[in-house]
């Protein structure tokens, strides 16, 4: 499935997702965080949608297992991503052993970002997709967007100024 057609569908799969999570008992604040974590699921496989019936078909079993989570107590993952951050362009050892650190610690704290805020990061800064882009992917007004980017970005400075000392 190609952006295009997913975001043509992101509405309707919106829609199955917030259906399941109301229909669970969850309260609008709480179906609402399951339909843009399901949006956010069904977009890290968008490649492998077949059709707009099969991104409902499966919006409404990711929107279920993650009620099922949510109702568990489990921690939030999101399916097939890695959160690896490398670079190894450093030739000198020590250099090599200060940029592995640095990697190590920027790779926690991304790792220690709230999964919808990391994904929204990724979805900017990665695949660089615009504010526009992401909120028709997630069915969110373009102000969310920015609330969470601003967030993420916000919590990473202000990791880095404590690291720094400042």
């Amino acid at each position: 499935m190609t952006q295009e057609e997913f975001e043509d569908n992101a509405q309707r799969m919106r829609n199955k997702a917030l259906g399941v999570a109301r229909g669970c008992g969850l309260g609008d604040a709480d179906a609402d965080d399951v339909a843009q974590d399901t949006l956010l699921r069904l977009w890290t496989l968008h490649g492998d949608i077949l059709s707009g019936n099969h991104a409902e078909a499966l919006a409404v079993v990711v929107a279920r297992r993650l009620v099922a989570d949510r109702f568990r107590g489990r921690a939030r993952e999101a399916i097939g991503t890695t959160r690896d951050v490398v670079d190894e362009g450093m030739a000198q050892p020590d250099a090599m052993l200060e940029a592995a650190e640095t990697t190590g610690w920027v790779a926690a704290r991304l790792a220690s970002l709230p999964p919808t805020e990391w994904h929204v990061l990724r979805m900017r800064q990665v695949e660089q997709k615009s504010r526009g882009e992401i909120a028709r992917i997630l069915g969110i007004a373009e102000t969310s967007v920015s609330t969470l980017l601003a967030r993420a970005r916000r919590s990473l400075l202000d990791d880095i100024k404590r690291r720094n000392g400042r």
